[in-house]
């Protein structure tokens, strides 16, 4: 019924440079840069962000507001190197939720917010 091969998640931001500034100092591959959209790529999913307001849909317009982003919803994402991450994310304006730590599954994690808001964990394996 569904098609595993055209899904992805769009989010909204208020600012696409920001946006873009962001994840492309973390190292990540931009496959989409415009003035009202940046698609970053998490591995094997990408994450369209979109200027909320050239939303043309009225349908959408409540997904817009800026504080719904993110609640209720966070993106699990694996790294290789989760300290020099968590550098990276401070320098470039994220929001440190909780310092890298040990979970209770043998991965170390770090969880953090974009600058957008949005809710991100990293994690790496021990």
């Amino acid at each position: 019924m569904f098609k595993s091969q055209s899904t992805f998640n769009v989010l909204y931001t208020s600012d696409i440079e920001k946006t873009y500034d962001f994840f492309k100092g973390l190292g990540l591959e931009i496959k989409q840069h415009e003035n009202d959209k940046v698609v970053v790529v998490f591995g094997s999913f990408d994450l369209h962000f979109v200027l909320s307001s050239t939303e043309p849909f009225e349908a959408y317009k409540y997904i817009t507001e800026t504080n719904n982003y993110g609640q209720g919803i966070i993106f699990y994402i694996e790294t290789t190197d989760i300290r020099n991450a968590q550098r990276l994310i401070e320098e470039r304006g994220g929001v440190i939720k909780a310092p890298v730590f040990k979970n209770n599954w043998g991965c170390e994690e770090l969880l953090f917010e974009d600058t957008n808001g949005y809710k991100f964990a990293l994690f790496q394996e021990l």
